[in-house]
């Protein structure tokens, strides 16, 4: 991740004031904020970003960012900038709401609004979320919330404000201590009640239409919290009990905190003695009862009677702004809706009784020979699901990849996003799908000889994460100084959300348990760790340069997780992306550890036609000992090769063809690599347009034949990769200087040579093969015969040529499911017309047993057993191109046809 993907300013935490107070949904309402002495003071322009998080459905039209690049619709969602007679700053804006969203009354309950500058990184409000009223309505200006705490002798200012003209009655503990009629409002000094016991203040009003409302507001005095060790087999978080699934013990560390409450559906959300957390030192714990075995339940820990948060090691969060849109379409099953009349911010999900994963046996892969695949759930698939993930196997199985590394899938903030704004990292997001989804991609990925690896985020958190929200300014804002896991002020220009302190004692437990979890409860093989070089507290804010120099204490701390890790599971891959200074890199490199290594810049050079070298792909180059750096063209940071070409002038076929030549001496070099998806195919979509929004599949790729030619080359070189060891840094000498490259490998068992043009013109050079005599196009077969190892060659521009002293497999054949041009049967058929829109003729010695078609990707269309007449009909499917495949009793012949409209 690079800062400019997900970079905004920080949030400033600031409430608006609405006028009237009581919205209806179909009248009009203003919205103020004052912004004096903020961040965003200093703003000139102000755009309102609305949301209705009860419709998932519903898409503001407004909302785009930059609001600058479409004011023909953003105009409407622009603030009014005022300023008061004391240089106070206002932004107001006055809608409504039916007529702003275009959406009916009964469909705008709950609305969520911020204000914005013109770009995210101009800066921001935090969330605010307002209910709009329909009817008669009474609430408590005066006090907050549902309930709180106070000290003997406490006064409780009382101020109830109904919508409309009513008779308004308060009564604490259900006794009437006053009233009013024919008002709008209410005022009550009540004296704390100081006997320890939790108390109710009622309000009830009625208006002349005999409409009723009623608040209910719940009060104790500040507990005494009993001091009791802790039993020494709990660790932080939720703790079952392995012999009594009634029970669970729960576990809080939280520093010069004074008391805590469990509240949760186990006993209704209410503020319970028997529920008051024993505390030992920092921790505060307590065992729960009477639980039902299997059942879920939602529970919230309530700190010094303010601050509502999520266990941070929950393995599953109920979240207020996003569980709407996934129950809406369906994406978890009997998921629990997230129960906002009771509570607000992020609930812990607690479940006994849980069944136990069973998991195949697998073996990674050896670090050097990694052939890692990219993947971002949301944009892989149209169904944006781990199931989706998993219904394309057989395609990422065929390409011959040996990891798949998924982009952040731990609960971040939103359901639309790159993942990166981590908020609970223990619990996967449930937008993806449930954890027995994720753990079933995961063990069929392993059946299949395919490691996975997790990018997680560690560097920082966001604003809704629990530990953040412990000790922090306002609800979702800036860490305060006495927050044990986090740093005040970022150390470094790249931070996004907020920076973990990484000296602290507290910060490396939690990173000790999060990646023990996911090993040992998801059986993962690896991590890719975000923004690596940040794990630091050197302060290089405003110096870029000294940030990337070499840090003792960050080399230790590395050290230090990769031991810990290894402890674990003495395999597991440890991958940074750090971007140091080489002399870090390689002694973590040395050390096991593996690095990104971006080759994005020069690649789209080098294929578009320049000299330049890619000699830093390969670690010796580097000086590097250990073939550890995971080389790559392509990442979800970079911009797409393809795209790149065809902006340098390169048509299609062009740039596919310069495509193959860079994967050509790109798959060849030793040691780890990546592929980000789709560049396989040639994905051409833009980045940096809309860099973070939903990119489209455009799996009809497969149907393009040219497109499908690059898969080939990939197949067959990615599948040379992982099954075979011939391309090994002992065996391995290259000259990528000049526009003309090549590579030879003298392995013991077979020798390379791979020669390529990346000049736009003819080049004519010298043959470096390593010796005379017969040689093999890898490709075609095609046999040659080198008289001359230093004979001269003349190469178009784009040209190149793979060849190897002995026949190999070259894979392209390998998968009925993906082969074109295959071994053919003895008494090979005739297929035509090829192309055809409607009847295809077989013509053959003997007839095939079964005909199968499939489409590219592998499905099955079309199966026909024991063939009587001499042709198929095909009119029926789409146009693309289907591989046949006829099955005689001693072969099988399998072919492209092409269907035309």
């Amino acid at each position: 991740m690079q800062f400019v993907h997900i970079s905004v300013a920080q949030k400033v935490t600031l409430e608006p004031t609405l006028d009237p107070e009581f919205v209806v949904a179909d009248e009009s309402v203003k919205i103020t904020y004052e912004v004096t002495g903020t961040a965003l003071q200093d703003l000139e322009e102000a755009w309102l970003w609305l949301w209705l998080p009860g419709n998932s459905d519903h898409e503001t039209e407004t909302n785009i960012n930059p609001a600058s690049s479409n004011p023909s619709i953003t105009d409407k969602a622009k603030l009014i900038r005022e300023t008061g007679p004391l240089g106070e700053v206002f932004f107001s804006i006055e809608i409504t709401l039916t007529d702003f969203t275009n959406e009916p009354k009964d469909k705008i309950t709950t609305v969520g609004v911020l204000i914005k500058g013109n770009d995210w990184s101009d800066g921001q409000t935090s969330d605010f979320l307002f209910e709009t009223t329909d009817g008669f309505k009474l609430v408590f200006d005066n006090p907050k919330g549902k309930y709180g705490f106070y000290k003997s002798g406490d006064i409780i200012e009382i101020k109830a404000k109904s919508s409309a003209q009513s008779d308004i009655d308060l009564y604490i503990d259900n006794k009437l201590i006053s009233s009013a009629n024919g008002t709008t409002s209410l005022n009550y000094s009540h004296p704390v009640i100081s006997d320890g016991v939790v108390h109710s203040i009622m309000g009830v009003a009625v208006n002349s239409s005999n409409e009723s409302d009623r608040v209910l507001y719940k009060y104790s005095l500040i507990p005494n919290t009993e001091e009791v060790s802790i039993p020494d087999i709990l660790s932080d978080g939720i703790n079952y009990d392995p012999n009594d699934q009634s029970k669970a013990s729960l576990v809080l560390t939280a520093p010069n905190k004074n008391f805590v409450f469990v509240i949760g559906s186990f006993n209704n959300w209410s503020i319970d003695q028997e529920y008051l957390m024993k505390k030992d030192n920092d921790q505060f714990w307590l065992e729960i009862e009477n639980l039902q075995r299997g059942k879920e339940y939602l529970f919230q820990y309530l700190v010094d009677g303010e601050i509502r948060i999520a266990d941070p090691y929950a393995e599953k969060i109920s979240s207020q702004f996003d569980d709407g849109q996934i129950i809406s379409e369906a994406r978890y099953e009997n998921l629990i809706p997230y129960p906002s009349v009771e509570t607000s911010e992020a609930a812990s999900y607690l479940q006994t009784g849980q069944t136990d994963f069973i998991w195949a046996d697998f073996t990674p892969p050896n670090k050097e020979d990694l052939i890692i695949y990219e993947v971002l759930v949301r944009d892989f698939t149209d169904e944006r699901t781990f199931d989706g993930v998993l219904n394309r196997l057989d395609y990422l199985e065929s390409l011959g990849v040996n990891a798949l590394e998924l982009m952040p899938v731990m609960e971040f903030e939103g359901n639309i996003s790159w993942g990166y704004n981590s908020s609970s990292m223990l619990a996967v997001d449930k937008y993806y799908g449930s954890e027995s989804q994720l753990k079933t991609l995961i063990n069929e990925c392993h059946k299949r000889g395919i490691a996975v690896i997790l990018d997680i985020v560690l560097n920082h958190q966001f604003g809704r994460n629990s530990l953040v929200r412990l000790y922090n300014q306002d609800l979702y804002g800036a860490p305060t100084p006495d927050n044990p896991w986090f740093n005040v002020t970022a150390k470094h220009d790249f931070n996004v959300g907020y920076d973990m302190n990484h000296e602290s004692k507290y910060t490396s437990e939690y990173v000790r348990r999060v990646v023990s979890y996911w090993i040992n409860e998801y059986n993962i093989d690896g991590y890719r760790f975000d923004l690596s070089k940040g794990f630091t507290q050197k302060n290089t804010l405003g110096n870029t340069a000294a940030w990337g120099e070499y840090d003792a204490f960050r080399v230790d701390l590395w050290k230090k997780i990769a031991d810990f890790i290894w402890s674990i599971d003495p395999d597991n891959y440890v991958i940074l992306e750090h971007f140091a200074e080489n002399d870090e890199e390689k002694e973590l490199a040395d050390y096991g550890m593996m690095l990104w290594g971006n080759l994005n810049h020069t690649y789209i050079s080098a294929t578009s036609g320049g000299s330049t070298s890619l000699s830093s792909l390969y670690h010796a180059s580097r000086g590097w000992n250990k073939p550890h750096m995971v080389g790559y063209m392509e990442s979800h940071d970079e911009e797409r090769q393809m795209w790149s070409l065809n902006k340098n002038g390169w048509k299609l076929n062009d740039a596919l063809q310069r495509a193959k030549l860079g994967a050509a001496f790109f798959l060849t070099v030793p040691g780890p690599k990546m592929i980000w998806q789709f560049g396989e195919l040639g994905y051409d979509e833009e980045l940096n347009n809309d860099r973070l929004g939903i990119k489209p599949t455009h799996w009809e790729y497969l149907e393009d034949e040219s497109r499908y030619s690059l898969l080939e080359l990939y197949r067959s070189l990615v599948n040379l990769r992982t099954k075979t060891n011939y391309i090994n840094s002992d065996y391995f000498t290259w000259n990528t200087s000049g526009w003309v490259k090549w590579i030879t490998i003298k392995h013991p068992e077979v020798n390379f040579y791979i020669v390529g043009n990346f000049n736009r013109e003819t080049r004519t050079t010298n043959h470096q093969f390593p010796k005379s005599g017969t040689w093999f196009n890898y490709f075609s077969g095609q046999r040659i015969e080198i008289a001359d190892p230093n004979s001269e060659i003349t190469l178009g521009g784009g040209q190149f040529y793979i060849y190897t002293d002995k026949e190999i497999d070259n894979y392209i054949d390998s998968n009925p499911i993906i082969t074109l041009n295959s071994k053919i049967a003895a008494n090979a058929p005739l297929i035509y017309p090829n192309p055809s829109c409607d009847k295809i003729q077989i013509k053959s010695v003997n007839r095939p047993s079964s005909i199968d078609v499939r489409s590219i990707a592998g499905k099955s269309i079309l199966k026909i057993e024991n063939l009587e007449e001499e042709q198929i009909d095909i009119s029926s499917l789409p146009q693309g191109i289907y591989i046949i495949t006829l099955d005689f009793e001693s072969e099988k012949v399998i072919e492209k046809i092409i269907k035309k409209r």
